[in-house]
């Protein structure tokens, strides 16, 4: 997704109709959508020399002949691949993959593996236009010990997946998928507001079409976020790119309560901002639980070659019909940009997210959350956060990055909603005493081949009025690793 985003930044003949890039605001994207057929792109010219060599060694890998470049001699091939007739097809792949993170907080050390880091196996089968997909981890779990057997007793070793799915589809124009994914809708690169990538996995049936005469793409999921309550998700999204240099997305999503999936939300073309009260029609009767809407705007916006800007708008209750219940919302601002030399690149991330006080939360048990975290960005509610990143390409195996922010949070979390009947605080302000957590990170990564991905991070950080209190201070040290070995 990185080169994706650089390619982004220049007019479509920078590829050479060679990839496509629909819906780049809305994850995950499918490899067939990427696959054009341009002419393979000439090296030594503008941005096509990094951008080229990454994706089509990665891409190389499912070996459609229409696709594969011979250039691309550092594509890692699967362990095991079969193709047969057209449309029948089978592949295996195992790796060793995750990370380790260690802190340095005053004297006091602490250092874990990440969560999945172990053995990874994907396994695909395609039967015409049906895919069934799994990726399977054997690893590190935290407190998996709680609630699921373990590999090997007194240890967080389990078996997990956050990718598993049966799919149905032709080509780029439509797909429909059943199983577990990750989903992120809007332009930002750390996170977004409405769905993140940053959020849990989500088990979910989603759909895609795309309408390839005026460039639009259309987006339906339904999830089921706590079982055991019946909390309910329901999102739809479109995506249209007017022009070369200009994208607009238009997202709801709702939250309700229901032992399934209601037929109102799952048609996907009522807006969800209706399906209440068409529940209350029909039922005759208002004794009908509660939905939550939120509602996202987003835009990206090139103006010149290696220069793009883009925003988001979230609203949450921003049209209170009474004083006496506080809006909510959040927006984000973003630039993207890069300049290229001879075989050296330098690319760069600007980002600023402001969140109002009570997104995300609900009274009536409505929240957008997961897994206990938030389906939008990360810092959850009254909270503030800007961000740079600067990478330097000296070569196609190499990149240097430099990573700082500074987040400011206020008191208010997740599980605090703001309880009707309350004085209305000034949602624009941070609650209590904020604190403000100051991180700058270096992260150098190697990446000689679409199987073999390593990067060291090292870094430092400080928050004053920690703990939201006032004057207390906490100073320390990161680092981590990361690796990623697929054959």
């Amino acid at each position: 997704m990185a080169e994706l985003r650089v390619l982004e930044l220049y007019d479509l003949p920078a590829d050479s109709g060679r990839f496509r890039l629909p819906h780049l605001s809305t994850l995950p994207l499918r490899r067939i959508e990427l696959m054009g057929t341009g002419a393979p792109i000439g090296r030594g010219e503008l941005v096509r020399t990094l951008v080229a060599d990454r994706l089509e060694r990665e891409l190389q890998r499912d070996a459609l002949a229409a696709f594969a470049d011979e250039r691309a001699a550092r594509s890692t091939s699967r362990l095991w691949q079969r193709e047969w007739d057209p449309g029948q097809r089978a592949e295996l792949s195992v790796g060793l993959e995750g990370g380790w993170n260690g802190s340095d907080d005053h004297g006091i050390r602490e250092s874990k593996w990440r969560d999945g880091t172990g053995l990874h196996v994907r396994a695909g089968a395609q039967v015409d236009r049906w895919l069934a997909f799994l990726h399977l981890t054997a690893g590190q779990l935290e407190g998996a010990s709680r609630y699921t057997d373990v590999l090997v007793s007194s240890t967080d070793l389990a078996a997990q997946t956050d990718e598993a799915y049966l799919a149905y589809g032709n080509g780029r124009r439509w797909s429909l998928g059943l199983g577990r994914q990750r989903f992120a809708w809007g332009p930002g690169e750390e996170g977004s507001l409405l769905l993140s990538r940053t959020a849990a996995p989500l088990t979910a049936l989603w759909l895609h079409f795309r309408l390839e005469p005026i460039r639009a793409d259309g987006f339906a999921l339904h999830a089921t976020t706590d079982l055991g309550r019946g909390e309910q998700l329901a999102a739809h999204r479109l995506e249209w790119q007017p022009a070369n240099g200009l994208r607009l997305g238009l997202s709801e999503a709702a939250r309700y309560r229901s032992p399934g999936w209601q037929g109102v939300y799952l048609a996907s073309v009522i807006p969800f901002s209706l399906a209440q009260r068409l529940l209350q029609q029909d039922a005759d009767s208002i004794d009908v639980n509660r939905n939550n809407v939120e509602l996202a705007f987003d835009v990206a916006w090139r103006p010149a070659d290696g220069t793009r800007f883009y925003a988001e708008v979230l609203l949450d209750d921003a049209h209170a019909k009474s004083a006496a219940i506080p809006n909510k919302f959040g927006w984000q601002l973003g630039l993207d940009g890069a300049w290229t030399h001879g075989f050296t690149r330098l690319t760069w991330n600007a980002e600023y997210t402001w969140l109002s006080r009570y997104v995300y939360t609900s009274f009536f048990g409505r929240e957008f959350t997961a897994q206990a975290a938030p389906l939008g960005f990360p810092t959850g509610p009254d909270s503030r956060r800007l961000r740079v990143r600067v990478s330097w390409d000296p070569r196609v195996a190499w990149q240097l990055s430099g990573i700082a922010t500074r987040t400011w949070k206020g008191e208010n979390d997740l599980d605090e909603p703001f309880a009707p009947g309350s004085p209305v605080p000034p949602v624009g302000t941070l609650e209590g005493t904020p604190s403000v957590t100051d991180e700058m990170t270096g992260v150098l990564r190697w990446w000689p081949a679409s199987g073999v991905d390593l990067s060291l991070a090292l870094g430092w950080h400080r928050t004053e009025n920690a703990g939201h209190v006032e004057g207390a201070a906490e100073r320390g040290q990161h680092a981590s690793l990361a690796f990623r070995l697929v054959r």
